[in-house]
């Protein structure tokens, strides 16, 4: 029964996204409908500018962050509920039952997971995160890094196996989730994060 509870209460907080509260409030727009039409940080950063990119970006982040250190209290030796209730809030911000299943990505709040149940883990992530950004321009091939590194991270901090599962089942959702940007920078199609923040610069 906690375990139901746990998954309802996550993927209800989770389901509420920033990103689509910020495009109606500031410019009364879906921010789905635009740049990469994704409801995520990225894309409110390359729309409305980067201080509303990270307040977004935050925002993602304490929802998954702050979830998993409850559980920890209530459950602090209970990894699996732990990641359990992280993951449902990523799945409450990719697919929100109230804008028809169509969030983000749930990059952030996958960082917020990881900052709760691993805190040096996870900074250490946001670091490696931080270089391979600065040097790819490409927020996608940071993830795509994190993706891979994550499951094999909490494998040798001794999570058990069906959290490490959990998480290495969000892994090939987010890989999914991304083909397509892949697939762009494979045809040098996809825009760098620096010329988008050119181009917002120059259109406002």
């Amino acid at each position: 029964m906690e375990y139901i509870i746990v998954i309802i209460s996550c993927y209800l907080l989770g389901s509420i996204s920033p990103a689509m509260i910020a495009g109606k409030k500031l410019r009364n727009i879906d921010i789905r409908d635009v740049n990469s039409k994704n409801a995520g940080t990225s894309n409110i950063a390359m729309t409305l500018g980067l201080k509303w990119g990270i307040a977004v970006g935050v925002s993602d982040i304490l929802k998954g962050l702050i979830p998993v250190v409850i559980l920890r209290i209530i459950f602090p030796e209970n990894d699996i509920i732990w990641v359990v209730g992280g993951i449902s809030a990523i799945l409450g911000h990719i697919y929100p039952f109230h804008m028809g299943f169509k969030g983000g990505k749930g990059t952030a709040t996958f960082g917020g997971v990881l900052l709760g149940i691993a805190p040096v883990f996870a900074l250490v992530l946001a670091v490696v995160f931080t270089i391979v950004l600065f040097l790819s321009d490409y927020i996608a091939i940071s993830t795509l890094v994190v993706l891979i590194v994550s499951p094999l991270g909490l494998y040798f901090l001794d999570f058990q196996i069906t959290s490490i599962i959990l998480i290495s089942s969000y892994s090939l959702l987010s890989f999914y989730k991304h083909y397509p940007n892949y697939k762009r920078i494979l045809l040098r199609q996809e825009i760098g994060l620096r010329k988008a923040f050119r181009k917002w610069k120059e259109a406002n």
